[in-house]
């Protein structure tokens, strides 16, 4: 019954409240008359007060924005910058013979300008927009004053002129100013549209080059070293062209360096902290399992995390200070990652990786000449691939069996990349020769500075927990793991996640990185006219998710500083938890769905769908969840009470949306609807205390001593400490059984979870001293009447005759 108001109620408010948002809300474009009514001269000087503080506050205000020194000092920057990286872009010649690196870092720059521009042009934007509320109200002003005039005259009063003239001439001296202002903001505003004109045509052709050179990744796109046109490649000309790139490539870019040195400066000072912390950490505390690996090397730990900053933080660094960092980065995330391995051979082939990935860098750096470059990877090839062949026999031979498979199969993939790009530059394909050469050592280097990162973190995560657990707060002292745990998967999610994310470039599945986002932020699946797009849907999701773990955190915090301090019972503090829990969750239901673009209408209609569900087919849940709900609240039942259910006992462990969880004597647990423990017959045990009768039944053998019976009953009452002295034991003489005399001892105790061991501890005590007091347990007697017995069963009878 209750069920189908609840139904009735959910299906009459979604089918009325739509209307009614519909009603409240004004048509976007009506317009509505209001008549105003003309003031009359009483309050003419309340009108030239409110008036001049208008004219005085917008005046003002225009001064502030008409103030633009800053914003064409940012502008001549940027055009600085702008001649400054394309005359350095000249210097390598067209873009369509690049490598994808330079590519990317002149991308990188050319897109960062263009950003600054589009956040100038928006600034701009902000306070013209400004300017017009101010012309709007200024209109307002002289329509007011105008018409005031007019009214006025047809009333036939005296007109105060002057004030009228005075009023009028300040609007206008107003108006003047403010297009003056609004012109100079949209002079500045076509001096920047130029500029973005201009950086625009730079970035199409380098994303044009970029995806011709994704696209032609397996086209040949040079000459066959069997062919003589490769080696008429070979001139005096190759020897400038090197001086030239390495010219080129080793220049420093002191503009950046002037406006960038505070934070170089900053960082190496970070870099100096850091290493001085870990100094002093490694002398006085000892290291977490994540953190052994840091403390034996810490400046390389400074030089890392110093490092990862950088990336950060500084703006895209020119070719030669981005070459440095990435150096930096290796050497750092190599000299930790040695700590690690397990033997030299991984050492050696993790140095030789490393090495072979800078030099590959440093070629691409200087714009090394093609027909060169191609003999390097030829070399690369000849040199380590008998050398990584060996190196995969000796680790089968000296390591036991199903140890250093990983090792093995990193040195077999490494074998397969140099296979397949020394046969590439033999065939002539260039493109995916080199491309396969620095994707493969990229995503080893990502990989290994990935590792690190999550090992750095999950160190600091547990330290961070250790000494807060030493501050003897409960929450850290008893959760402190869980959340550990829980910050470490977030974190190698996240980290693991981006790493994945850097490599698409990589393996040129898209031009750029914010191509890639761009194409999963538009996957999208349209419902009707509602479009889901993934990052609508990943951005639900890790609300919903953050809620599911600040609701953890916050039952976990309330249950160890508040709850427990109260002294509060187990029951109270699982009803405060569910309740937080539910809170939390519908908190970031609702803001998943506003990810989603549900507004409150689309709510309604899901709300009106959910009780056409409850009428059909989800009655059951809701009424267990209803019931679960009444559980919490009104309490007749509650977590670690003692309950009888089905005639079994057992403690209730949990209990949850749709079900109570008891466990019974067995430890075997039972699932209970909770809408049974609401509607049913339950024996609840400790629902107002815990405290419990037990009854012992004994019986003696007839002619025993009954006085001495009972007062041993008693004396086993009594001498038992966890038997209560009020109400006291107390024996009883029940009846004459069949084949004994029947007593009962009746105790009272104060846990009913101690009911079978104590009871056990009376009857052994009883027991001994029913022997001492030679007092008899009778064994159970039976009469058995014989009414008829087979022949020759009993001795004696005589045995009928059988027939031959």
């Amino acid at each position: 019954m209750v069920l189908r108001v609840i139904f009735l109620i959910i299906v009459f408010f979604s089918l009325i409240v739509p209307p009614c948002l519909l009603a409240a809300e004004p048509p976007a474009n009506a317009e509505t008359a209001v008549a105003v009514e003309t003031p009359g001269l009483s309050e003419l000087g309340a009108r030239v007060s409110a008036l001049n503080d208008f004219i005085a506050a917008s005046e003002e205000r225009l001064i502030q924005l008409s103030e633009l020194a800053g914003q064409h000092e940012a502008l001549n920057e940027i055009a600085q910058q702008f001649t400054q990286v394309n005359g350095e872009m000249q210097l390598f010649g067209p873009p369509e013979d690049w490598y994808v690196d330079r590519l990317n870092h002149f991308l990188n720059r050319f897109s960062q300008l263009q950003q600054n521009l589009a956040s100038l042009q928006q600034r701009l934007t902000m306070r013209q927009q400004e300017t017009e509320k101010i012309r709007t109200q200024l209109q307002k002003n002289l329509d007011f004053w105008s018409g005031w005039e007019k009214d006025l005259k047809k009333q036939d009063v005296n007109l105060p002129k002057q004030t009228i003239s005075e009023a009028k001439q300040q609007l206008a001296e107003l108006q003047k100013k403010l297009k003056k202002t609004s012109d100079l903001l949209l002079l500045l505003q076509e001096k920047i549209g130029v500029s973005q004109r201009e950086v625009m045509p730079v970035i199409d052709r380098l994303t044009t080059a970029l995806s011709k050179l994704r696209q032609a990744t397996f086209r040949r796109n040079a000459y066959s070293f069997f062919s003589a046109e490769y080696y008429q490649q070979f001139s005096a000309d190759l020897g400038l062209q090197v001086k030239e790139g390495a010219k080129a490539a080793l220049k420093i870019d002191r503009h950046y360096l002037q406006d960038n040195g505070w934070r170089l400066g900053f960082l190496a000072g970070t870099m100096a902290l850091v290493a001085w912390g870990l100094l002093y950490f490694r002398r006085r505390h000892t290291a977490t399992e994540d953190w052994h690996f840091i403390l034996r090397r810490p400046l390389a730990a400074a030089g890392f995390v110093t490092v990862s900053l950088s990336w950060l933080w500084l703006p895209t660094p020119p070719a030669l200070l981005h070459f440095a960092l990435v150096c930096f980065a290796v050497l750092t995330a190599v000299a930790l990652a040695m700590s690690l391995l397990e033997n030299r051979r991984q050492v050696r082939f993790l140095m030789m990786a490393a090495l072979v990935f800078l030099l590959t860098n440093l070629f691409l750096l200087i714009s090394f000449p093609q027909p060169l470059f191609r003999i390097y990877i030829l070399a690369l090839a000849v040199i380590f691939v008998p050398v990584l062949s060996r190196q995969v026999g000796e680790s089968r031979q000296r390591c036991a069996s199903g140890q250093g498979r990983f090792y093995r199969m990193l040195l077999r993939i490494a074998i397969l990349v140099l296979c397949l790009s020394f046969f590439g530059q033999l065939a002539g394909l260039m493109n995916f020769s080199t491309w396969l050469i620095q994707a493969t050592f990229e995503t080893g280097v990502v990989v290994l500075f990935a590792r690190m990162v999550v090992r750095l973190l999950s160190g600091g995560i547990e330290l961070t927990n250790d000494t807060l657990a030493q501050s003897k707060l409960a929450f850290f002292q008893e959760y402190g793991a869980e959340l550990g745990a829980r910050l470490k998967r977030l974190i190698t999610f996240f980290v693991y996640g981006f790493s994945v994310f850097y490599l698409l470039p990589v393996w040129r599945l898209f031009a750029t990185l914010n191509e890639g986002w761009q194409f999963f932020s538009d996957l999208s699946i349209e419902i009707g006219s509602f479009a889901l797009t993934a990052q609508m849907f990943g951005s639900a999701l890790i609300a919903f998710y953050l809620a599911m773990q600040v609701s953890w955190v916050l039952q976990a915090a309330t249950e160890t500083q508040v709850l427990r301090r109260k002294n509060a019972d187990r029951g109270v503090q699982d009803a405060v938890k569910k309740l937080i829990h539910y809170a939390i969750v519908l908190i970031g239901f609702l803001l998943a769905l506003s990810m989603l673009g549900l507004g409150v209408q689309n709510f309604v209609v899901l709300l009106s769908a959910f009780g056409v569900g409850i009428g059909f087919g989800l009655q059951d849940i809701v009424n267990n969840f209803l019931s679960g709900l009444i559980l919490l609240f009104e309490r007749p039942i509650k977590v670690g009470d003692g309950v009888v259910i089905d005639g079994e006992y057992g403690t209730v462990m949990r209990i949850g949306m749709r079900s109570t969880v008891v466990q019974n004597l067995d430890e075997a647990e039972l699932i209970v609807p909770n809408s049974q423990m609401i509607s049913q017959k339950v024996t609840n045990w400790t629902l107002t205390n815990r405290r419990v009768r037990i009854v012992v039944p004994v019986g003696v053998a007839y002619g025993s001593d009954l006085e001495k019976v009972l007062a041993i009953l008693e004396e086993a009452g009594q001498s038992h400490p966890e038997v209560l002295g009020f109400p006291k034991p107390t024996p009883f003489f029940v009846q004459f059984g069949a084949s004994s005399l029947d007593f009962e001892l009746r105790v009272w105790i104060a846990n009913v979870d101690n009911r079978p061991r104590i009871k056990n501890e009376l009857l052994l005590y009883i027991d001994k001293r029913f022997r001492e007091e030679k007092i008899e347990i009778p064994f159970s007697q039976h009469d058995l009447h014989i009414r008829s017995v087979s022949p020759g069963v009993l001795p004696g009878a005589p045995v009928e005759a059988t027939e031959e």
